[in-house]
């Protein structure tokens, strides 16, 4: 995998598939000029599946992406479990599986931006224990 230049959350592309999000042109403009497909992990695409639970359709147009390649899926529970589990301890509640996987994902790809929604726990954590991540955010 080509290092990406983008890591994506749940939730600009759950603010990208539904018209009623408060993001939602914000999210389709960002997404529009990012030039590739972001990275992402499968925690991120379950969360966003369940963020879309009440549209099968929109449920599986998320599956076509990752599918088609329009969303790069970095296997990150299966290859960083035990660097998963350092982050959820440390964060604690604060942090469920999704975001400390777009924080693994920060850390192995140090020069990507993540774009995510959730400023309010991303301006907390940190990757690498003390590195501010570089947010692309509403």
């Amino acid at each position: 995998m080509r290092d990406p230049r983008y890591i994506v959350d749940a939730g600009p592309i759950v603010a990208a598939l539904n018209r009623r999000d408060l993001n939602h042109e914000w999210a389709k403009s960002v997404f529009a000029t990012l030039g590739e497909a972001p990275v992402t992990c499968e925690a991120v695409l379950t969360e966003t599946c369940w963020h879309l639970r009440e549209s099968p359709d929109t449920v599986a147009r998320v599956l076509e992406m990752a599918a088609r390649g329009d969303l790069r899926l970095f296997p990150v529970a299966e290859a960083e479990g035990v660097a998963l589990a350092g982050l959820v301890r440390k964060y604690g509640k604060r942090m469920d599986l999704a975001d400390a996987g777009i924080v693994r994902l920060a850390e192995i790809f140090p020069k990507a931006k993540v774009i995510t929604t959730d400023v309010e726990d991303f301006r907390v954590y940190r990757r690498n224990r003390n590195e501010l991540i570089q947010l692309i955010h509403p």
